[in-house]
């Protein structure tokens, strides 16, 4: 049986440093299908950079810039836009898979069709020891592997059903878009866990979105600057996800199929 293949999507920002590293671990999946690099109108040489791999890899690499710096969510939606296939993956230009992360991805859905999502495993490289050597550290890593953008594979249309990664602009200020579109996917849908196989390299590094999670669930360390005003609109996203996929159930389940003229009886 072949195995689908599947697009990834690497939003990029100032990210000359580590944009080479990522892509070439994009390029050894045999499962990929087209790598799209998405340039949030970078101010460093990011977006030539993402133009030299292209053309060194015209079959493989296709290349996008935002008008304007958009923030990391509305990168990766648009890059879903760009593409037609069936399963698309996210991967930040900072980190990288290990080989074969897209082939056990794609084998699930291609035995597990009641599958949307699936989660990677997720590795931290050079993660401080304030954290590593916690002793609480694995439960809170779960809640990264659970929730972060970058180790995820989605079927493309439960994806677009969603609404995408949340383009609010509290998540511009604070980061956590990835969280809220985790948290609402295993309440509406199966998330296959594939934490024991080949997953995705998280190249740790100071002031990474990380640390508020990590400070937050093992030193109970929440930033002052996010009020529970905050946290509220946040849960209030996950909840408006959760509500248009079960409205979207209930029209797709609908035994009413076809053209139903309607009258309208106005008092």
């Amino acid at each position: 049986m072949n195995l689908p293949q599947i697009d990834v999507i690497i939003p990029c920002y100032n990210a000359e440093q580590t944009l080479e590293r990522a892509v070439k671990s994009v390029l050894n999946q045999p499962q990929l299908g087209t790598l799209w690099l998405i340039d949030d109108a970078s101010s460093d040489q990011t977006l030539t950079l993402a133009n030299q791999l292209a053309q060194q890899f015209p079959d493989k690499i296709q290349v996008e810039q935002m008008p304007q710096n958009s923030g990391v969510a509305k990168t990766r939606n648009w890059g879903a836009l760009q593409t037609a296939v069936e399963f698309i993956a996210f991967l930040d230009a900072d980190d990288a898979y290990e080989q074969g992360a897209l082939e056990v991805a794609s084998a699930v859905f291609a035995f597990r069709p009641d599958i949307s999502v699936v989660r990677l495993a997720l590795t931290p490289i050079n993660l401080a020891e304030r954290y590593a050597n916690h002793p609480n550290f694995d439960f809170a890593w779960q809640h990264m592997r659970m929730t972060c953008g970058g180790n995820v594979v989605f079927r493309r249309s439960f994806f677009l059903a969603c609404g995408g990664f949340p383009q609010e602009e509290l998540f511009k200020r604070f980061g956590g878009e990835d969280g809220a579109l985790g948290i609402a996917t295993t309440k509406i849908s199966g998330v296959a866990t594939l934490f024991n196989e080949k997953g995705v390299l998280h190249y740790c590094r100071d002031g990474m979105h990380a640390e508020r999670l990590l400070d937050a669930i093992l030193f109970q360390q929440a930033p002052e600057s996010i009020t529970p005003q905050d946290m509220a609109q946040a849960e209030s996203v996950t909840v408006r996800i959760c509500q248009q996929i079960e409205q979207l159930k209930c029209g797709l389940n609908s035994v009413n199929i076809g053209i139903q003229p309607l009258v309208l009886e106005r008092k």
